[in-house]
């Protein structure tokens, strides 16, 4: 994996967003998924018409979230520096929410339902689609792309959580991977896991049930199926997302010879890649961010802009 120091002198060489940022509209919806379920959808909308590329965004946490939530990854007022550069660039953004409840099931759904609101809106430029999430969204990001194909022309996953859920939920700590996380990961983990299989239970998701959910909504097992180049944002730092519980997914796709683009940064917490500076989530407790913090966030957006741009490209 490459490591930051070479990244942030080569990020130098990539081309700086707009100088003026294009005037926007920004509009709330309601879409509907595959079975009908509705969703919360925010439009940042390029004003001047044309038919835009679109960065679809999905937020991490729990789904069901309000409107302030989605279009906190829409919208070119949004507290992330992330989004702000999203919006600097002539693309439209579209965040989606995701349903409550659903996890290991039809939450991917919502996103996929998202492709499909981009490639039919006369706005939009079906052919120019791309897939941004952090943590759960970054995990649904990639799922949508191994149920979509080439629907999309690329995905930005940063820290992509429970890519192998079978280890997650299953795995032994007592022995690798999970052995060689620090306490903190592996407490993150012990916590997540008990609270995930009691939700899986009231849902009646168990025993044989829940192993067919685990194959089939695994990314790492399913990673051959990621036909678009796909760009990884991960930290040796992340304790909820461990960088180590998401290389062999990458692995899988570089094995399988897809194409997957990966930045590793050193000392950046979990959501480092929205640049975000409030004192909650995983920055709770954490204080001010370091230089080298705040050096790795400014390469991360570099990174992923350059990679957006090569994508989306006409």
């Amino acid at each position: 994996m490459k490591r930051l120091a070479g990244l942030f002198l080569a990020s130098l060489l990539f081309t700086p967003a707009s100088a003026a940022a294009p005037k926007r509209t920004v509009q709330e919806l309601t879409i509907q998924s595959g079975d009908g379920t509705p969703l919360k959808a925010v439009l940042s909308l390029p004003e001047g018409g044309g038919r835009y590329a679109t960065v679809i965004t999905v937020h991490g946490g729990e789904g069901g979230r309000d409107f302030a939530t989605v279009r906190n990854v829409a919208d070119p007022a949004s507290d992330s520096p992330t989004v702000q550069m999203l919006n600097d660039s002539d693309w439209a953004i579209l965040s989606i929410g995701f349903r409550p409840g659903a996890i290991l099931g039809a939450e991917e759904d919502d996103v996929v339902a998202a492709v499909r609101f981009a490639q039919a809106n006369p706005a939009l430029d079906p052919k120019r689609i791309a897939l941004v999430g952090g943590s759960h969204g970054g995990n649904l990001v990639l799922r949508a792309a191994i149920r979509t194909g080439k629907a999309a022309n690329c995905a930005v996953a940063g820290s992509p959580w429970m890519t192998n859920p079978e280890l997650f939920l299953k795995g032994e700590f007592s022995k690798a991977p999970l052995s060689e996380l620090k306490p903190a990961a592996q407490r993150f983990i012990s916590t997540s896991r008990e609270r995930l299989l009691a939700g899986f239970s009231r849902r009646g998701l168990v025993n044989a049930d829940l192993d067919r959910a685990i194959a089939d909504k695994s990314i790492e097992r399913n990673a051959k199926h990621i036909e678009i180049p796909a760009l990884f944002l991960l930290s040796e730092a992340d304790v909820q997302v461990p960088a180590s519980l998401v290389e062999p997914t990458i692995a899988t796709m570089q094995a399988a010879g897809r194409k997957a683009e990966v930045l590793k940064v050193r000392d950046s917490l979990h959501g480092f890649y929205w640049g975000r500076t409030g004192e909650f989530g995983s920055r709770a407790g954490a204080g001010p961010k370091t230089p080298t913090q705040w050096a790795e966030e400014e390469t991360t957006r570099r990174v992923m802009r350059d990679f957006l741009q090569r994508c989306l490209s006409r």
